[in-house]
């Protein structure tokens, strides 16, 4: 990724200088041609012609634009491949959100749904390390050009921008929502441990509702209060399940999600955490409480009745918030004894279930 970010900075003074040669190109093949044939039909108002009419295709052949290049107009810009390519990432590094998103009826928000959850695959930073932070910060700051850009009119040569386009143009997705996950996601690389539990909440709404409102989107749903509302609590149980989850990985980098408040409540050592002392009745007090909001935003979620028609369909995730934390409780919240962090092999056939009855 960061290697195509350094590409695409300099893609578009590449194209601009390819252009000019191909025109020199061919205003010298047309001049030989007009001296090895009878130069009498050819006047300079034809040679002219010629080379402006060849010029202007060549412009014109490229269906995609540069960071530095002109406004184009985004008609049919996403090719299979690009779909597949989105389709394949998710379903690799996202399998979950991929499964849900595969129970999606309408095709184009299947598609919306699937090139959000490749686009908050390609957010993440996985490498906490003062080294990765600048790099972090760089692949970030691509990613919102790219989106500002696509508003613009303008979009990136890569597959994911390209379908990310497309979704946006069919489906009039809301810029707002990604601009606040992606300053989140900056916010992020910032390595400071989040201060309270309202800060926690404020991170999974960030960027979980986020996903979960242009996910409505993709729908046709917006604007309406109810919807917005069961995503808001929603997308907190979904972040605040995603971080205990990841807390191993998290504090083999040195980095946690475990709220200070929490860390001082329960006189939990992080600089011991990250040497591995696990201080398993500390933490198992501080998971316990992470888990007791994110189970409290879940019932709330789940006690919207009254939604538009299709809006369950955004809300499938429900069933692995769910399941997560059913199986935590089983290990009485000691997030060391949870091993196996996939989803249950029942979890698909209950996605189902709820599809066919309309419900999450």
């Amino acid at each position: 990724m960061i290697r195509n970010t350094l590409v695409f900075s300099n893609f578009g003074k590449r194209l601009v200088n390819n252009n000019y040669n191909n025109i020199n190109k061919i205003k010298n093949a047309i001049y030989i041609n007009s001296l090895n044939n009878n130069s009498k039909y050819f006047t300079t108002s034809n040679i002219k012609d010629s080379v402006d009419k060849k010029a202007e295709e060549i412009t014109k052949k490229e269906n995609v634009a540069s960071p530095s290049s002109q406004s184009i107009e985004i008609s049919d810009l996403a090719g299979n491949a690009d779909y597949n390519f989105v389709f394949e990432r998710a379903k690799k590094f996202d399998k979950e959100n991929y499964l849900c998103s595969l129970l999606i009826s309408d095709p184009v928000a299947r598609r919306v749904a699937y090139a959000l959850r490749t686009f908050n695959v390609e957010t993440v930073a996985n490498d906490f390390s003062p080294k990765s932070e600048k790099i972090s910060k760089i692949r970030l700051q691509f990613w919102k050009d790219a989106i500002n850009n696509i508003y613009n009119g303008k979009v990136y040569d890569q597959p994911l921008t390209r379908v990310l386009a497309q979704v946006i143009k069919e489906k009039k997705l809301s810029k707002t929502w990604f601009i606040r996950l992606l300053n989140r996601r900056e916010k992020d690389v910032q390595s400071v441990q989040i201060k309270d539990m309202e800060d926690l909440e404020q991170y999974a709404d960030d960027i979980h509702t986020s996903l979960l409102l242009l996910t409505l989107e993709g729908l046709g749903i917006k604007g309406n209060h109810d919807a917005e509302h069961c995503a808001s609590h929603l997308g907190k149980a979904v972040g605040i399940m995603v971080l205990i989850r990841g807390t191993i990985f998290h504090l083999g980098n040195r980095k946690t999600y475990i709220p200070v408040s929490l860390t001082t409540k329960y006189g939990i050592n992080t600089e011991a955490l990250y040497r591995g002392d696990a201080q398993f009745d500390k933490m198992q007090n501080a998971i316990y409480e992470m888990a007791s909001c994110a189970k409290l935003h879940l019932d709330k979620a789940k006690a919207f009745k009254n939604l538009p028609e299709n809006a369950h369909q955004a809300f499938y995730s429900a069933a692995i918030v769910e399941d997560f934390l059913e199986r935590l409780r089983k290990v009485d919240f000691n997030i060391f004894e949870f091993h196996n962090t996939n989803q249950h092999p029942f979890l698909l056939f209950k996605l189902y279930k709820n599809k066919l009855f309309k419900q999450f």
